[in-house]
């Protein structure tokens, strides 16, 4: 006999009355990477990519089907109350095209794959509502045909699928509150046989598992009076013998059988007191180590699968009651990174993991009516969205190591984290970060002067601005906080990178007056602050950099709008007006500055908009010349406005997002050349965007949708 029978024939003769102590003598927290500073470099390796598609309300459960064995899991949509349900099939882009209604012979509260032949797809049903278990079939678009059913003498709440006699045909296994034992489905002469086991005890849940790894499926379920996990173990002949148990410390829930921890083992997983539990497995399964991965929230469903493709099982799972959907992604065995908040939906009900020929997805059914579909994007796609957070309002983009790929960064409104996305060449999304702020902030600007050190200013009008300086690599953060003196009107960083030194500058505004504060910090501590008054009585003021700091301010007099720039140097060398606007109380006016921060040419051009009665004019400065140029696209009452400079000619774009949801683009080369006017899109759903190059091939334009509360990015040349 060797070692390992040994061991085995050991373990099965000898009753072990001290599981439950051992396991918790050997339980233990499954470390969460969160510290003050430190922060987790989470590889989601761009498993964040966010769908969402419309069926009727009131559908509660979803499962992965190939109907059509194309090698793309379709998705069947069902509610246990009704024989309704909704085929939807999906394509080489992972879309779902032909979302259909349908009727079933049976009303479905579960449903499991029962066969082991591929081309055979035949699956088996259990339904409360008629006490029935049933083997159907699908056909390709989706049509269920019934083949045999056994009603029996109680309700079933569950059902697995293993083969216990070893001759290569599926049994399936039923449990329930409301059953006597557990109940074996057998297909045998085209009908369906049941054999109970222990019919004394109720088991609330159970499922089949291979303790002693001799491909005979045994038996792991829970005994609902003695609040404990019964084994069966399984003779190879289809009979069942109870082993052992092992006593629960409480109520559980969603009772499964995994490798949870990826080392080859099957573990038995549930849920208790909010948290996961798991009891790890080993060559003999013992179970008698124990982990408990901490959630946020109350886990009601979930799914494991290793998302970002790197080895490890990770786990997905929803709350029902506030809608959250949240991913914790491992990084080893029992390591487990905090968990990201992907999404919030009213109605979210229950989940489904699975690969097919397009990778690995996550799919969530509402009872709001939506199907909502996770998955990774494609380098090429020229539209797509991601989710990663409940509200993402400001965003920017920045270039972790300089190497004009660009990265990705967002503020979560509810979560008030700011939130940092690495890419690579080929790899969207590849790195995830969190770090807490201590507000909310409608902007963000970025020091891009180092590398690998970025610092990032989070600021809105009222005048907080919260610093964050990330090292990369190290994956610690510092924070500073600055107040201004008054309302924010304009923010500006110029940066030192040798000698670590910044200069904020603000434009703020305070009793009807306008303000220059100044920041100076050096090694990210803060030397000195001082403020001078600009202007008084202005409506509007802009900061940028010529020799010395320009500010553009609109004074508005009693028929007459004036644009003053006004030069400053540690006290106001000049100060002129440089346009007239004639008008009048009746007057519709709708005016902005864009003050670019890269250099065209030898200049640094500062472009005013104005809008008066719907005829429009853009204005440049530079080279000591102003050009004038007349537009058909007119600005709205709450215009944003953004712009990218592309290509090596410098082809400057800008774009004007109003109030009616039209976004409008404006563009030339050269700043001597009448602009090319374009309108792009309508969407009433735009928070925050901006327009950026992303893998120096392709401009985007990336915006927050208010709508999905999910990040949108449309190539738009």
């Amino acid at each position: 006999m060797t070692k390992k029978e040994d061991l085995m024939k050991h373990f099965k003769e000898e009753k072990i009355v001290s599981a439950v102590k051992q396991i918790i003598l050997n339980s233990f927290l499954v470390t969460l990477l969160f510290f003050s500073d430190i922060i987790a470099q989470i590889p989601i390796n761009g498993f964040c990519r966010y769908r969402e598609f419309s069926v009727k309300k009131s559908f509660t459960n979803i499962f992965s089907i190939d109907y059509n064995t194309d090698g793309y899991r379709d998705l069947l949509i069902y509610n246990s109350s009704n024989n309704k349900y909704v085929s939807a099939l999906s394509d080489n882009k992972s879309d779902l095209i032909n979302i259909s209604e349908k009727y079933s012979p049976i009303a479905i509260s579960n449903i499991h794959p029962f066969s082991n032949n591929l081309s055979e797809k035949k699956f088996i049903f259990i339904s409360r509502k008629t006490r029935q278990v049933a083997v159907s079939s699908f056909s390709r678009n989706g049509i269920i045909s019934l083949q045999n059913k056994i009603k029996l003498k109680g309700y079933p709440s569950n059902i697995d699928v293993g083969d216990v006699d070893g001759d290569g045909k599926p049994e399936g296994l039923v449990s329930g509150t409301s059953l006597n034992g557990l109940s074996i489905i057998k297909e045998k002469n085209k009908s369906l046989h049941e054999t109970r086991i222990d019919p004394e005890k109720v088991f609330s849940a159970s499922t089949f598992i291979d303790l002693d790894y001799d491909s005979y499926s045994d038996i792991a379920a829970v005994d609902l009076y003695s609040n404990s996990i019964l084994l069966f173990y399984n003779n190879g002949a289809g009979d069942y013998t109870e082993s052992r148990s092992i006593g629960l410390n409480g109520e559980i829930s969603e009772f499964k059988t995994v490798d949870f921890n990826s080392d080859g083992y099957n573990d038995l997983v549930y849920i208790r007191d909010n948290n996961f539990e798991v009891l790890l497995g080993d060559s003999v399964s013992s179970f008698q180590k124990k982990i408990i991965l901490e959630t946020p929230v109350k886990p009601d469903k979930y799914a494991i699968l290793d998302f970002n493709g790197d080895g490890f099982n990770d786990v997905a799972f929803i709350n029902t009651q506030n809608g959250t959907l949240y991913i914790s992604f491992a990084k080893s065995t029992n390591v487990f990174y905090p968990p990201i908040v992907y999404l919030q939906k009213n109605g979210l009900a229950d989940l489904t993991a699975y690969i097919d020929r397009t990778g690995k997805k996550l799919a969530l059914i509402s009872t709001e009516g939506k199907i909502y579909l996770i998955n990774k994007p494609g380098i090429n796609d020229d539209s797509f969205s991601i989710s990663l957070g409940l509200k993402p309002t400001a965003l920017t983009t920045f270039d972790y190591l300089n190497d004009k790929f660009e990265d990705f960064c967002f503020i979560d409104g509810t979560e008030k984290t700011l939130k940092l996305l690495l890419s690579e060449r080929r790899n969207l999304f590849r790195t995830y970060f969190s770090i807490p702020l201590l507000s909310d902030f409608t902007n963000i600007a970025v020091d891009d002067s180092k590398s690998r050190i970025k610092t990032f200013y989070c600021y809105s009008n009222t005048g907080t601005i919260e610093i964050i300086r990330m090292n990369f690599d190290e994956h610690s953060y510092k924070r500073q906080t600055l107040y201004s003196e008054g309302l924010l009107e304009d923010f500006k960083v110029i940066s030192d990178r040798l000698k670590d030194r910044q200069n904020i500058y603000e434009l703020i505004k305070k009793d009807n007056k306008t303000y220059l504060q100044e920041f100076e910090y050096k090694d990210f501590g803060l030397v000195s602050s001082k403020s001078n008054l600009i202007e008084s009585n202005v409506e509007r003021s802009w900061l940028t950099f010529g020799i010395y700091k320009d500010i553009y301010s609109v004074e508005k007099k009693e028929k007459q709008l004036d644009l003053v720039k006004t030069v400053f140097d540690k006290k106001i060398i000049d100060h002129k007006t440089i346009l007239k606007f004639n008008v009048n109380d009746k007057d519709k006016i709708n005016y902005t500055m864009i003050c670019l921060k890269e250099l065209i040419g030898k200049s640094r051009p500062v472009t005013f908009w104005f809008t008066s009665n719907n005829k429009s004019f853009l204005y440049t400065f530079g080279n000591n010349k102003i050009n004038k140029y007349p537009l058909k696209i007119a600005l709205g009452n709450n215009v944003t406005t953004e712009y990218n400079i592309s290509g090596d000619g410098g082809e400057l774009s800008f774009y004007f997002y109003n109030e009616t949801g039209k976004l409008s683009g404006v563009s030339f080369i050269g700043v001597e050349k009448s602009p090319i006017e374009k309108d792009l899109f309508v969407s009433k759903n735009i928070n925050n965007y901006l327009v950026t190059v992303l893998n120096k091939r392709r401009t985007f334009l990336i915006y927050s949708n208010s709508l999905l509360n999910s990040l949108t990015f449309e190539k738009i040349k």
